[in-house]
């Protein structure tokens, strides 16, 4: 039986992918298009953390044409923290219960009976 691939693996591994996706549709995109491109709308995003690294490091030849690497890993852990989110918030199935605390309808103190305490009979409660 194969056990289903946790959320922060598969953040891992698809946020640089889409990533690299959108790099390459820019990169194939007309230069007769402009602005235009659907990838263009995503690039300031993506390019973000470039920013960090320049103010970080300055323009040294360390990170000298390892900038797509550097935002394939920053991309690879922002997927995996959202992953990881998605793996430890709590998910609630068809078949349980809703909770105390969800919302949802609920029925006015009046029309709610108090429980009996097991270490009480009901015939000793008071009303």
């Amino acid at each position: 039986m194969r056990r289903p691939v946790p959320s922060c693996v598969q953040g891992l591994f698809f946020a640089p992918a889409a990533v690299t996706l959108l790099f390459l549709l820019k990169t194939f995109c007309p230069a007769s298009a402009g602005t235009m491109c659907f990838s263009d709308q995503f690039s300031t995003a993506i390019f973000l953390p470039l920013n960090a690294v320049y103010r970080i490091f300055g323009s040294s030849e360390v990170i000298l044409g390892k900038e797509f690497l550097f935002i394939l890993v920053y991309w690879a852990l922002v997927g995996f923290l959202a992953g990881l989110i998605m793996d430890i918030w709590p998910k609630r199935g068809p078949y349980i219960a809703p909770s105390r605390y969800s919302p949802g309808p609920r029925l006015p103190p009046s029309q709610t009976s108090a429980p009996v305490s097991p270490l009480q009979s009901p015939t000793s409660r008071i009303s």
